[in-house]
C-alpha cells in the first residue's frame, strides 16, 4: 500500500512549502515504527533490520545497554557487543539518512571512541543496503515485515523504562540549556506557562516563586504512627486502613449503645404495661402466653419495632430466658402492684 501510494504521488502534487522529496519522507517515517523484537523494545525499522541481520550469522548481540557521559550530554547507543568474559567491545548506533542526525551521533560516537577505548560504528540506510547483499532476502522486505507486523506501532512509548531516556541524568549543559528555556517560559503568555501554572497550584503553590503550604507531623490516632499533612489539612489518621478501622469502632459502640437504650425503654414498657393489666397477666397460663400477651407484643412492635419475643426477654433480663421466664417476671411485677 505505501509503495503504490509512493508511484502515485509526484513533484506536480507535493505541497509547495515542502522542500524534502516525498520518497525521502516516507523512509524516514517508515523507520520510527517501534515494537518489541526477542524481549527488546526496538524504536525504528532500521534497528529491526540490523538485528535481524545479526541473527542470521548467529552474532550475539544487546540493546541500549547502559549510557555514556560524554561530557555535553549523556548518550545511550543502540547495539553493545561483549567478548567471552563480558567487557564491552563494540558499540553500532542506528541512525536514519537524515545528515544532521548521523553527524551528531557520529560525533558522540567518538567521544565514546576516545574516552573509553570501545570501537564505535555508525550504520544508516546506506549500510544497510551493503549488509543485505549477503542474505537471502531484501532489505524492503523486512523494514515492511516490521511496519506491517502487528506488535508494532508509530507511536513510541514516552513514559517508562521503555523511553529511550529513562533512567539518564541531564549533563550540567543540558540543566543550563533547560533552566534558560524555562526562563523564557516564565516571561511569555504561552500556554507552556498556564500549563506550568496549573501545575504550581495543583502541588500547592498558587502562583511562581511562593512558598508551599506549612506541613507538619502529626501522630495517627489509630496506630501511633507519625504522618505528614498541610498544616490547615483536618486529617487524623495515616491512611484509610487506620480511618476505616476506627470508623467501624464508633459505628459498632454506637449501635451496641442505642441497643442498650432501646432494651432499658422495652423493660420499662413492659414494667408499665404489667401494672395496667395486672389482671391479665396473673390469669395467663402458661401454655397460652403468646395469645394472651399479643396486645403487649404488639405495642411493643410499634413504639420499637421489635418483633422477637427472644429480644424482649433479652432486654428483661440481659439474656434470652424464654417465655416462660417472661411470664414469670410479667406475674411478679403484677402482684407487688397488688
Amino acid at each position: 500500500m505505501v509503495n503504490l501510494y509512493i508511484r502515485e504521488y509526484n513533484s506536480s502534487t507535493r505541497p509547495q512549502h515542502c522542500t524534502i522529496p516525498f520518497r525521502e519522507r516516507v523512509i524516514n517515517m517508515n523507520r520510527g515504527y517501534a515494537g518489541f523484537y526477542k524481549g527488546y523494545y526496538l524504536r525504528s525499522s532500521y534497528e529491526y533490520a540490523y538485528a535481524k541481520y545479526l541473527d542470521y550469522f548467529s552474532v550475539s548481540w544487546s540493546y541500549e545497554d547502559r549510557d555514556f557521559d560524554i561530557e555535553y550530554k549523556i548518550y545511550k547507543p543502540d547495539f553493545f557487543f561483549y567478548n567471552e568474559i563480558g567487557q564491552i567491545i563494540k558499540i553500532v548506533e542506528i541512525k536514519s539518512r537524515h545528515k544532521i542526525a548521523k553527524n551528531q551521533a557520529l560525533m558522540a560516537l567518538n567521544v565514546i571512541k576516545e574516552k573509553y577505548g570501545i570501537e564505535v560504528e555508525l550504520i544508516s540506510y546506506e549500510e544497510l543496503l551493503i549488509l543485505y547483499k549477503k542474505l537471502p532476502f531484501s532489505l524492503t522486505s523486512t523494514i515492511s515485515e516490521w511496519i506491517d507486523s502487528e506488535h508494532t506501532t508509530v507511536n513510541k512509548k514516552n513514559k517508562g523504562k521503555l523511553n529511550g531516556h529513562y533512567n539518564i541524568k541531564h549533563s550540567n549543559t543540558a540543566k543550563m540549556k533547560i533552566g534558560n528555556h524555562t526562563k523564557k517560559l516564565w516571561e511569555s503568555d504561552s500556554v507552556s506557562k498556564k500549563r506550568m501554572l496549573e501545575g504550581l497550584r495543583n502541588s500547592g503553590l498558587s502562583q511562581k516563586g511562593k512558598v508551599k503550604t506549612p506541613r507538619q507531623f502529626r501522630c495517627c490516632l489509630n496506630c501511633g504512627i507519625h504522618f505528614k499533612v498541610l498544616i490547615t489539612s483536618s486529617k487524623k489518621y495515616c491512611s484509610r486502613k487506620c480511618s476505616g478501622k476506627i470508623a467501624i469502632k464508633l459505628a459498632t459502640n454506637s449501635y451496641i449503645e442505642k441497643r442498650f437504650n432501646i432494651h432499658l425503654d422495652i423493660r420499662r414498657f413492659v414494667i408499665n404495661w404489667c401494672k395496667e393489666n395486672n389482671d391479665l397477666v396473673n390469669s395467663t397460663p402458661l401454655n397460652k402466653i403468646s395469645t394472651t400477651i399479643k396486645p403487649l407484643l404488639d405495642d411493643i412492635n410499634k413504639n420499637f419495632s421489635v418483633k422477637d419475643i427472644r429480644v424482649i426477654s433479652k432486654a428483661i433480663f440481659g439474656v434470652d430466658r424464654g417465655r416462660k421466664e417472661l411470664l414469670n417476671f410479667m406475674k411478679k411485677v403484677s402482684k407487688e402492684v397488688q
